[in-house]
């Protein structure tokens, strides 16, 4: 079940759930932080009454722990196959991907720690899913001067060369774009960068602190720079344990 654009089980998974060019300064979308940090998920309880009944229950609706023993590989690839099934879409190889679980929840978190949003593009650059419940978070970011329905799905985003090209040059030139991508995946972080016709507006989220500013796209000049602190609560640190192997 899709429960909505930028929702998981119907709340907003950021503040921010799809962007409009007029709305780019309040943008904020970093779905490795945004999704780890405010999914709210739907707990499955299997009643039997006898062992029988129990062991074909359990095939047709496996617990978290029997789903949880397959491993993060074999999670991740059922993950997908859900997510190709729900929207259409399938997620690049190139996606990280995060599996978290408790008792009655395994969710699976897809994202790219660089975002970047040319003009006129609409894109889907994370989602969410739990495959217990079933249940879907996508994270679009819309950049188009015209708005268009923000409920339909939309492809998921892979960085050409020339958005390589383009996201080196905004964040200052000097460092590649993987040695980026390193980075911000040791620090936990994740920039979105929003194409207008004279600038980048660049943020920066990571799980306490919000940055923005914007980069002259004739000089590379950044300005406006601004910060504010945000509290979020990690999924580790509401009880879920990931599954790293």
């Amino acid at each position: 079940m899709k429960t909505g654009i930028g929702q998981f089980n119907g709340l907003a998974l950021s503040p921010f759930p799809f962007l409009w060019t007029s709305e780019i300064e309040v943008m904020s979308r970093s779905a490795r932080n945004v999704l780890y940090h405010f999914a709210v998920f739907v707990s499955i309880v299997a009643n039997t009454q006898c062992s029988s009944v129990h062991s074909k229950m359990s095939k047709m609706n496996p617990t978290a722990k029997e789903i949880s023993h397959l491993g993060k590989k074999h999670i991740v690839q059922m993950a997908k196959t859900l997510i190709m099934e729900n929207s259409g879409e399938k997620v690049p190889d190139s996606y990280d991907a995060r599996v978290f679980a408790n008792d009655s929840s395994v969710i699976v978190l897809f994202d790219l720690p660089i975002h970047f949003a040319a003009k006129n593009t609409a894109f889907y650059y994370g989602a969410t899913v739990d495959v217990i419940s079933k249940t879907f978070g996508y994270t679009p970011i819309i950049n188009t001067g015209a708005q268009i329905d923000a409920f339909k799905h939309f492809p998921f985003y892979e960085p050409f060369k020339q958005d390589m090209k383009t996201i080196e040059f905004v964040l200052g030139g000097t460092t590649s774009f993987r040695k980026h991508r390193e980075l911000l995946n040791a620090r936990n972080e994740g920039i979105t960068i929003i194409e207008t016709d004279t600038f980048y507006t660049v943020q920066v989220l990571s799980q306490s602190l919000s940055s923005q500013y914007n980069v002259d796209k004739r000089t590379g000049i950044a300005s406006e720079h601004r910060h504010r602190h945000i509290k979020t609560e990690s999924l580790s640190e509401r009880g879920y344990v990931e599954i790293i192997k």
